[in-house]
């Protein structure tokens, strides 16, 4: 079984994978983390020199490698679901779980680790919630296919629908 973990950035993807990991005694990868590793470059450094179709690009590649495993729970970042049919991949491949995070959670997560985000760096701690609630708005068609879709205050318990 593979676990997806979709959302947007803040809403808890790898804190999720890394506490269901441990749970339910499986393997957990941050996808980003994985991306840098087979570049041997930060997100930021990516985005920077070589761009965002190419880190889209090295991004579907490396989610794509994962089919190979088993019992693994996957962080993806935020944007991944709507580029390359992704979605459409890892329903076909695995369980997908849309978390959910209202924009003023996203905000409070964020702001101290702006200069770490490459599409959030620039902006000021004001434009940081509006240029969330429209990146929410552009991605929820995609977020949407998720199978499951967790909202709110997301504890270990919400994950029960997985029967692990």
């Amino acid at each position: 079984m593979k676990i997806f973990l979709i959302g947007m950035m803040g809403a808890g993807k790898s804190y999720w994978a890394q506490k269901l990991a441990a749970a339910h005694g499986m393997d957990w990868i941050d996808l980003d983390a994985q991306v840098e590793k087979a570049t041997q470059m930060s997100i930021a450094e990516i985005f920077e020199t070589e761009g965002e179709d190419y880190f889209r690009n090295k991004e579907r590649e490396v989610l794509q490698q994962l089919s190979v495993f088993d019992h693994l729970i996957i962080a993806t970042g935020g944007g991944l679901p709507c580029f390359h049919d992704n979605m459409d991949w890892m329903n076909k491949n695995g369980i997908t779980i849309w978390l959910y995070e209202p924009i003023e959670v996203l905000v409070k997560r964020l702001l101290p680790e702006k200069k770490h985000r490459p599409l959030i760096k620039d902006l000021s701690d004001e434009e940081l919630s509006g240029f969330l609630s429209k990146r929410l708005a552009e991605r929820k068609p995609f977020y949407s296919k998720a199978q499951h879709h967790l909202q709110g205050t997301i504890s270990e318990n919400s994950f029960s629908i997985l029967n692990l």
